[in-house]
């Protein structure tokens, strides 16, 4: 008989959830003083863990964070914290919480005066607004020149977003824009007088009225969730719509603006001139020209060879100029651009912009400087209207803004991916016509750094840091009530695969950990970093470290692939069978790894695989000689057949590369081999699906597994996104795996009766692993 548990938890939304079905020693060595500290600290930490509860996925969703979306999306948070106005004599900070009880995001805008910082002052609420949408309620915040004003994109329960004017000193809010449409970003002037901003494209009926009465025809290239959505793919499937407002006068739309990219790293997209005269966009390049073949970067060369067919769009963009007045529109840079790769900063006089890690196009050029430009990336100032370049510098830089005062560019050295800790700021001025590198680094800065303080077993604090005086204060404690639950200890560990590469990940323990116990072990595939609170994983959707962790399950979030990680190594393999085969490897080495340290039993493993990271855990599933327990996986690529068809060239490339080839005449012997859905017959493992919207995603593992007999339950939401926002989502992703994971791995079920249907169901299908 099946014991009840603990695993109770607060599961209000999930009907909106669509189920698819002391001693005294003497001391002779320095080895035993130091087992005695240990043994000292953890006595006293289970000392101070007396009386406190488990943190629960409840807690997850209620915990206060910082409400930049790209702290969200994994970002460090270094100058993401604070906003400074343009005199420096105060800052703004935007945090989010989410509350269960009302299923919305709450943001609040605080504000703090510099000079009051180390007297530890409490941040005066601004600003509270709540969103009922996957959309942030605030989000943007930039400062007019008046130091008083900021500006943002804001909306409310039920409310599309909308452009904010909010005055400190007043506290009156002003509505800047009325769209009626999703805005996602813009840009204003520094006085305010002038804005730019993109909207989402209003979605076309597949069937309209000529479809009514004709049929509607499929366009080449149609993705699979629009067509069952009843939706037409518009040509430009990720472009969005300009609008220019100036003084009160009403938005206008720039027509003919086809193709915009949304999203460059760094930087806000439209980027309007000081003067408001110009814009300058990311537009996506449909029809790759031929003279951009002649690039030889290696991590550009893929992008470039792309066959396209019709009602697809490259992945290269270019950057483009638009005249504010007249609506013209021409190419600024003549040269590829990975949307996500590039910073741009506008000149103070408005005439010139600078680009960072730009290619420059290969027109005109011959000999060593053509070489030069088919391979490298450069920092480039570009001259506004002319098109006229002069260089910067060839190094490795991330552009972080032009100091008006000093007439100087400031760039961080180093990017993320070729360096994860963030470098030294490098300085450049120009001297007539050349640019030159007047110092390594800046000196101190005279204003205090805000900064969100947190490590693995330490929650983000919001603190100043004065260089100059080496003065600290912490002025935030964002989750206070933390003091109240009782946290598993963290640990980053690292093994060696079974390929015997190294990996290195953080290793959650039991919160009521006995040494010498063996115990269940969940394995959170991929994102781990050392310098980051992860209470319930790197991502917001599926997994659950802590809350897992508070049933006595140990958990071990994996980090990426390759040596903590071995960037080299991973682009030299990523899209081809390596890649899974380091995956599998280094899962396969873990457990070999702490089972040789007598803490899991291996007969009660589970996996939890999400986004890239579902593809490795069905190979796994499929493949590997290991054993596991249970299994979920959510909105995942899976290098499968059905998905190959139903979504974009681009996963379709992905797919050829990790299977061999096309699932088509000789090819298809390989993707029978290597493909995970074609061996899905070995599967011996229940398995939770969820998708994370009525769509095509996961559906072909769920058929699968069904009509096979096996153990599998798809959960569906309404309209969840990737990085899962909306609170009652959440819960339905974080506590249905620790329901399933306490289930299958350890006998219990929570006593709750609203999940009686639940357990009944499950029970039910462990007949079908008998």
């Amino acid at each position: 008989m099946r014991r009840k548990g603990p695993c109770a938890e607060n599961d209000q939304g999930l009907r909106r959830i669509f189920r698819i079905s002391s001693t005294c020693i003497l001391i002779f060595s320095q080895a035993a003083i130091t087992l005695q500290s240990k043994a000292i600290h953890r006595a006293q930490e289970a000392s101070t863990q007396e009386g406190r509860r488990p943190v629960t996925a409840g807690d997850c969703i209620g915990m206060t964070k910082l409400g930049d979306p790209s702290y969200w999306y994994g970002a460090p948070s270094r100058g993401l914290v604070a906003k400074f106005s343009p005199d420096g004599e105060k800052f703004v900070v935007v945090l989010r919480r989410g509350n269960l009880e009302q299923n919305t995001n709450d943001y609040s805008l605080l504000l703090w005066k510099t000079d009051d910082l180390f007297r530890s002052p409490d941040p005066d609420v601004l600003l509270t607004m709540s969103s009922s949408s996957n959309r942030p309620a605030i989000q943007n915040v930039k400062w007019l020149a008046d130091n008083e004003t900021v500006v943002f994109i804001g909306e409310n329960v039920r409310e599309l977003p909308e452009l904010y004017a909010f005055n400190v000193q007043t506290r009156i809010r002003k509505r800047l824009s009325d769209s009626q449409m999703n805005i996602v970003s813009y840009d204003v002037t520094p006085n305010g007088d002038r804005t730019a901003y993109l909207t989402d494209r209003p979605e076309l009926a597949l069937f309209d009225e000529k479809a009514l009465r004709e049929g509607a025809v499929i366009p080449h290239g149609q993705l699979f969730d629009s067509f069952a959505a009843g939706l037409k793919l518009q040509s430009w499937e990720q472009s969005k719509l300009l609008f220019l407002t100036g003084g009160t006068a009403h938005a206008r739309r720039v027509e003919g603006a086809e193709g915009i990219q949304y999203g460059t790293a760094g930087g806000s997209i439209p980027l309007i001139s000081p003067n408001g005269r110009y814009v300058v966009l990311l537009f996506q390049v449909q029809i790759v020209p031929t003279a951009w073949k002649e690039y030889t970067n290696k991590g550009l060369k893929g992008w470039i060879s792309q066959k396209l067919i019709e009602n697809q769009h490259s992945y290269l963009s270019r950057y483009e100029l638009i005249d504010t007045t007249t609506g013209e529109r021409q190419v600024l840079l003549d040269s590829p651009v990975l949307a996500w790769d590039t910073e741009v900063a506008w000149a103070p006089d408005s005439g010139s912009v600078v680009i960072a890690n730009a290619f420059l196009p290969l027109d005109n050029t011959q000999g060593e400087e053509r070489r030069e430009r088919q391979s490298k990336r450069f920092a480039v100032e570009v001259k506004v209207p002319t098109g006229e370049l002069s260089k910067i510098s060839g190094e490795d830089l991330k552009l972080l803004g032009w100091d008006e005062r000093n007439n100087q560019v400031t760039f961080e050295a180093g990017r993320p991916l070729s360096t994860p800790e963030v470098g030294p700021k490098v300085l450049f001025h120009k001297y007539g016509d050349k640019w030159e590198k007047t110092s390594n680094s800046l000196p101190d800065d005279p204003q205090p750094e805000i900064v969100l303080e947190e490590d693995p077993s330490d929650a983000p604090k919001i603190a100043a840091v004065d260089s100059a005086s080496h003065r600290h204060a912490t002025l935030l404690d964002l989750n206070p009530q933390f003091k109240d639950l009782k946290f598993g200890r963290v640990e980053e560990i690292r093994w060696k695969g079974s390929d015997k590469r190294f990996s290195a990940g953080g290793l959650y323990y039991p919160v009521n950990y006995v040494p010498g116990k063996k115990y269940p072990l969940v394995i959170q595939t991929h994102g781990w970093t050392s310098k980051r609170f992860y209470i319930d994983g790197v991502f917001t959707t599926a997994f659950a470290a802590q809350p897992l962790a508070g049933k006595n399950i140990m958990v071990l979030q994996m980090g990426e692939l390759g040596d903590d990680p071995n960037y080299d190594w991973y682009f030299a393999n990523v899209s081809t069978p390596n890649e899974v085969l380091r995956a599998v490897s280094s899962y396969e080495g873990a457990i070999n790894y702490l089972d040789s340290r007598g803490i899991i039993d291996r007969s009660r493993i589970g996996i939890i695989g999400f986004s890239r990271s579902s593809y490795y855990v069905k190979y796994a599933l499929t493949h590997s000689k290991y054993h596991f327990a249970a299994a979920s996986i959510t909105d995942g690529f899976d290098g499968g057949y059905f998905q190959y068809l139903a979504y974009n060239y681009a996963n379709s490339k992905d797919m050829e590369g990790i299977n061999g080839g096309p699932p088509f005449g000789r090819e298809l012997k390989s993707w029978i081999k290597l493909s995970p859905a074609f061996s899905i017959d070995k599967v011996r493992t229940p398995v939770r699906v969820m998708a994370l919207h009525p769509g095509a995603s996961e559906w072909e593992w769920f058929a699968a597994l069904s009509r096979l007999g096996k153990p599998v339950e798809m959960i569906t939401l309404k309209n969840g996104e990737h990085l899962l926002q909306k609170p009652w989502d959440r819960m339905a992703s974080l506590q249905g795996n620790v329901d399933w994971f306490c289930f299958w791995l350890k006998g219990e079920e929570d006593p709750n009766p609203a999940k009686a249907e639940q357990y009944a169901r499950w029970r039910e299908m462990q007949k079908l692993n008998n």
